[in-house]
């Protein structure tokens, strides 16, 4: 059998309670509404709180004059009812005056209509405001998710930060070993220069990871914006003779030389100063060289570069390695590497985040083949 198109029966766009004990306003009014809403009908004031209970409605029409509560009354109790009170109310009146129109609007109505109006009219009215309705409900529902969401957020920060510190904690008691028994070490007579050398090696690098450890925490407070920056004058020059030491047994098993070359200050050639945190600035040159070497063919060089531009100091550490094609772009992403079994992808990222907080960039130079530049510019003091 074929069904007239006609006959399709279309979505109800909502459900419309009509308040109004006069049947042949009901019966003109329901005609208006009906193709396109589901029309309920209150003849006494008393029925529109039985239906409201009963279930959902959109929207309210109210005549203001009814008998026994009038319409005015209806609205001031339903918006006094927590249950009640967001439901839209439209009054449809032939009260015409200024003086209606204000009380029923004071009262929380949407809106006023006189009768008689024309069904296009009413019918645009109802239609545009259970429309409004809907989507503050939607934004009020998107919101309640926005602000659980906030709240799950800040209890999983929370928890980030409490596992952060249970970790420093307990990193702190096998550190006090490290640092301690060099202490031992360095009190017996019969050590040689040498030892005495990698023993105080052991002791210093002991201090800098306790060091690390404990700004640990700010790699997490630098994602969320929370670090608060304390800038002073740092030798970076100074910090990267320190590094290169540091790493100097896994750069010697390599064979790979590592030498700082530049423009230093011009009244102290033996210093190159940067305005930052030292303690930023040593995890971002430590992974950077470390990768450096562990990119380097074997007995390699890197090579150092220090210069100045203007207000800032450009550090350029180039090595005969090449990235891999596949992270390129994503060379500074967080958990981005390749290549390495023990690899995480944070050395690089805590890189880049520790620049941009100091107020520096840092960029990655692929052009020339068989050579990689990752290149860190610091601001300099004025």
């Amino acid at each position: 059998m074929n069904t007239n198109p006609s006959e399709i029966l279309k979505p109800m766009e909502g459900i419309i309670l009509l308040v109004d004990d006069q049947p042949e306003q009901i019966d003109i009014i329901k005609a208006m509404l009906e193709q396109n809403f589901i029309v309920k009908v209150a003849v006494k004031g008393n029925l529109v709180f039985q239906i409201c209970r009963a279930g959902v409605i959109d929207l309210i029409l109210l005549d203001v004059i009814m008998p026994g509560m009038n319409g005015y009354d209806i609205c001031r109790q339903l918006k006094m009812n927590p249950e009640t009170r967001d439901i839209p109310v439209i009054f449809l009146t032939n009260r015409d005056t200024q003086n209606d129109e204000t009380m029923g609007l004071q009262l929380g109505a949407i809106d006023f209509i006189r009768k008689p109006s024309s069904p296009a009219v009413v019918l645009t009215r109802c239609r545009n405001t259970i429309s409004h309705q809907r989507s503050k409900i939607d934004l009020n529902h998107k919101n309640d998710e926005l602000q659980l969401t906030l709240l799950e957020l800040k209890k999983s920060m929370k928890i980030s930060e409490d596992m952060e510190r249970i970790s420093r904690h307990d990193l702190k008691g096998p550190l006090s070993s490290i640092i301690g028994f060099p202490e031992l070490l360095l009190e017996d007579d019969n050590l040689t220069k040498q030892q005495r050398k990698f023993i105080k090696t052991i002791e210093q690098s002991g201090y800098t990871l306790l060091e690390m450890i404990n700004k640990s925490l700010d790699l997490f407070k630098m994602e969320n914006g929370t670090y608060i920056l304390q800038p002073e004058k740092v030798d970076l020059l100074a910090l990267l003779k320190k590094i290169v030491d540091d790493i100097g047994i896994r750069s010697c098993h390599k064979g790979v030389q590592i030498d700082i070359v530049g423009e230093y200050c011009s009244d102290n050639p033996e210093s190159f100063i940067i305005f930052g945190e030292k303690m930023l600035c040593y995890p971002i040159f430590y992974n950077l060289i470390l990768n450096a070497v562990e990119a380097s063919c074997k007995n390699g060089k890197i090579g150092i570069y220090l210069t100045r531009n203007g207000g800032f100091g450009t550090i350029q550490i180039i090595n005969s390695g090449e990235v891999p094609h596949v992270i390129r772009e994503h060379f500074f992403d967080k958990y981005i590497t390749s290549g390495k079994e023990d690899g995480t992808g944070l050395g690089t990222y805590s890189a880049w985040l520790a620049t941009k907080t100091q107020g520096g960039r840092i960029d990655l130079d692929t052009s020339q083949t068989g050579r990689t530049a990752v290149i860190v510019t610091l601001p300099c003091p004025p």
